[in-house]
């Protein structure tokens, strides 16, 4: 973690126990190594988090499936897991008698590793689709750097971009006016843009009477190209730092693939087993990547070709959240509706408040003395009546 200082290591001897010197002052200590405790591991204090968005490049050096997954199957005719499959051996282990290719580990240490597949075509990031929208009301589809340059540098980046938003969003030109304003614009006229269910129109309202009302669908191969030539001052303007997070990052053109402990399949009598609903909808991404792929390179008609990137966009749309208004739900052969990303994740039963906050986890117990986002961190809380009760 980059600081501007120079890093301070110390060697701290921990005493059988296993607990602290009280009066070592850890806030300032960045890398701490223990001899004589249990762990060989380096810890190191948080000093910041920063966030931002996983990049292509970042994908494919965290994927551990070289090439890609590129099969929708699971096992080859030998029985055996497939490489370049949807349970590649690369990204870990599935039974208690084999060890991981990747790491060597067994099934009880190896955490499992991500895979990618390479889109055949651009499609949205759900997630960042309104974020999507914002940008393109900030810049020009024909000229892409920022209409409005604001000085306002004072502000949080968030603020920033609603500042610059707020201010483009009504324009109707990307106006030239270097001598007055030094705006170097392209002349078009900016179109409005919606969202209708996975996809977004650009309307242009002309002035000029030989002009006509013209609609367009913005395909997210087009957004994408309008996002990769913004630069990075334009990035900054915008709200967003280029190192963490590019626009043209908010377009998936490489999908990660989770690793098979996110998606176990459940043994059913027998040898058989049954498949999880991400590793199913994973297949389908697979097979209608492959056939985009496929008529593109035969030079198929623009309108099957059409047709092969929305069915990817909704795979791809319905893996992450299968609950999106205007869509049909994703579902098995059963009738069942697949259960998504955003489903395992949100509500009172999902990984967050189910597992993690409700303390479901291994190695980890249920009490009535727990922390509290209303407490200093290092305050724990207690019921009144077990207060009382107790002796200190």
């Amino acid at each position: 973690m980059a600081t501007n200082h120079r890093k301070k290591a110390f060697l701290i001897v921990a005493p059988e126990d296993g607990t602290l010197s009280p009066n070592l002052d850890y806030a300032m200590v960045e890398d701490m190594y223990f001899v004589g405790s249990e762990t060989k591991q380096t810890i190191r204090v948080v000093k910041r988090v920063q966030f931002g968005i996983l990049s292509p490049d970042e994908i494919e050096r965290q994927s551990v499936t070289e090439g890609g997954i590129i099969h929708p199957e699971i096992y080859d005719e030998g029985g055996k897991r497939k490489l370049g499959g949807l349970m590649d051996p690369r990204q870990g282990v599935i039974n208690r008698s084999a060890r991981c290719t990747t790491c060597k580990r067994s099934i009880n240490e190896c955490p499992g590793h991500f895979g990618h597949i390479d889109l055949a075509k651009p499609v949205y990031h759900i997630g960042f689709l309104m974020k999507t929208i914002k940008i393109l009301r900030c810049v020009s589809p024909n000229n892409p750097s920022i209409k409005k340059i604001l000085v306002i540098s004072k502000g949080q980046p968030r603020t920033r971009m609603a500042h610059v938003h707020d201010l483009c969003k009504g324009i109707n030109i990307c106006e030239i006016d270097i001598e007055t304003t030094g705006h170097v614009g392209c002349g078009r006229y900016q179109p409005k843009i919606r969202r209708q269910g996975l996809e977004l129109i650009g309307e242009w309202k002309h002035v000029d009477e030989d002009w006509q009302e013209t609609n367009l669908v913005l395909t997210a191969g087009r957004v994408w190209e309008i996002f990769k030539h913004i630069s990075d001052e334009d990035c900054l303007i915008l709200g967003m730092d280029p190192k963490y997070a590019r626009p043209e990052w908010m377009i998936i053109t490489r999908l990660p693939v989770p690793p098979p402990a996110v998606r176990p399949a459940v043994a059913m009598p027998g040898s058989a087993r049954k498949q999880d609903d991400l590793t199913r909808k994973l297949a389908d991404i697979v097979k209608a990547n492959n056939e985009l792929k496929r008529n593109v390179e035969s030079g198929a008609v623009v309108h099957i070709i059409d047709k092969n990137i929305e069915m990817l966009q909704f795979h791809v749309a319905t893996m992450m959240n299968n609950g999106l208004k205007g869509l049909p739900v994703a579902q098995l052969e059963s009738g069942q509706p697949i259960v998504s990303i955003t489903a395992r994740l949100e509500g009172k039963e999902g990984r967050i408040r189910g597992n993690l906050m409700g303390k479901r986890v291994d190695f980890s117990a249920r009490t009535v003395i727990t922390p509290d986002p209303n407490l200093p961190i290092d305050q724990v809380g207690a019921t009144k009546y077990r207060s009382k009760h107790d002796l200190p």
